[in-house]
């Protein structure tokens, strides 16, 4: 597809990292905890996440790691607990991408 230099779609860069990060929220589990987290703009400890998605514990993990991996998310740990939030600066960035080509 020809691009012009003025058109929307000539500002579009996907790079391997947006890829990783439209698969990793190809997943319905995956998405709930994406938006949640969006919605809370604020770190959610690991048992909160737990609580609000009532799923087990490892299987909360998996999907933990799957979008900290595909840099979605990030993570910090205090004493026992572990806290999660959204790296905006990815969100924003997929946000351009869509907006760009719609």
């Amino acid at each position: 597809m020809k691009t012009t230099a003025g058109s929307p779609r000539a500002l579009l860069h996907a790079r391997p990292e947006h890829v990783e990060a439209f698969a990793a929220l190809a997943h319905q589990t995956r998405l709930e905890l994406f938006f949640l987290l969006v919605r809370r703009k604020e770190e959610v400890s690991a048992g909160e996440l737990q609580e609000a998605l009532e799923i087990p514990g490892p299987t909360l993990s998996h999907h933990l790691t799957a979008l900290r991996r595909a840099g979605l998310i990030e993570s910090r740990k205090e004493e026992r607990y572990v806290y999660y939030a959204v790296k905006r600066d990815m969100v924003t960035e997929l946000v351009r991408l869509l907006t760009a080509c719609c």
